[in-house]
């Protein structure tokens, strides 16, 4: 067996026609995607890059592509709360029934706005955001589909972007897989959690997507969990 596993590109349950899934086995996952941020080091790694970025800025604009049920625009208004940072989220998802969840989770965030759109053609013009941040998506995709995401994620960030995915490995796999019959019984996560592991990145596979996207300069973070970030500052 070689020590890092092939990457896989099957579907994940998060992948397929929205009408696959009940509306809750998608609200569990989401759940279940909530934990693994919070104890596994998302929300850490999300704070410890982007406070690096915003020192000395009283205001700043953040567009989070892929949000899920938004709990990571969540942990960025508290955090900016704190701060005294006056700070404004657009999140954005393609599955509708998704944005309808995270618009229930983020009830007392009047500081985050939640609208249906595809990484692949946002919305918003050139230079729209201070900060764009995607958590987990890449590996949800094909490599010519990752890196236009990545060109758009480029364009509509004024001040710099992080983009967040997990690192390839059999360890990391069978972690996550032991995890998943542990502490849920959602088919979704139990499904899709150990394939995304196998579909996600080495380092050199996120330095060529970073690469074809036309990336002026980046940098490549490990964090622990297994956790890859790749940042960068528009000039």
């Amino acid at each position: 067996m070689p020590f890092i596993p092939r990457r896989r590109t099957n579907l994940e349950f998060l992948d397929l026609p929205s009408d696959v899934c009940s509306v809750d086995e998608l609200e569990g996952s989401l759940a279940d995607i909530r934990t693994v941020n919070r104890y596994l080091g998302d929300r850490w790694a999300l704070l410890k890059h982007l406070s690096a970025r915003v020192r000395g800025l009283a205001r700043i604009t953040v567009l989070d592509v892929a949000t899920g049920s938004a709990d990571l625009p969540v942990t960025l208004v508290e955090w900016a709360r704190k701060k005294g940072i006056d700070i404004s989220v657009t999140a954005v998802d393609i599955n509708s029934r998704t944005i309808d969840i995270a618009r229930r989770c983020t009830l007392q965030y009047p500081e985050i706005e939640l609208m249906v759109a595809d990484a692949l053609e946002l919305p918003f013009g050139d230079g729209s955001f201070d900060f764009v941040l995607c958590s987990k998506t890449l590996h949800h995709m094909k490599e010519p589909e990752g890196v236009a995401a990545l060109r758009e994620i480029m364009r509509v960030a004024r001040r710099g972007y992080l983009v967040m995915d997990l690192q390839r490995s059999w360890v990391a796999y069978l972690l996550i897989y032991a995890l998943t019959r542990i502490f849920t019984r959602n088919r979704m996560t139990r499904y899709d959690g150990p394939l995304s592991v196998l579909k996600a990145f080495t380092v050199e596979d996120l330095t060529l997507w970073a690469q074809q996207a036309g990336a002026p300069s980046f940098r490549i973070h490990r964090e622990p969990f297994w956790l890859l970030v790749l940042s960068g500052d528009k000039s």
